[in-house]
């Protein structure tokens, strides 16, 4: 169980990444399809990021703003 729930948490720290790269794109785009792309994206990594929390109940309490930014 400790090999699969330290394998959930580089993943989890692996879809954190991706938000936080998404979200500063989101910022600095200007045209409103980029931003979308961009958008999409994290909504994606935050679907996983709770998906991973509901397989691991340890990784519950583990909380990061970015997995429930919204622009």
């Amino acid at each position: 169980m400790a090999d699969n729930t330290a394998a959930a948490r580089k993943k989890l720290e692996g879809h954190r990444a991706a938000v936080r790269d998404h979200i500063a794109k989101y910022k600095r785009y200007a045209e409103p399809y980029e931003k979308h792309g961009a958008l999409r994206t994290v909504q994606r990594a935050q679907d996983q990021i709770q998906r991973l929390k509901a397989a691991h109940p340890s990784l519950k309490h583990d909380f990061d703003p970015v997995d429930t930014w919204r622009p």
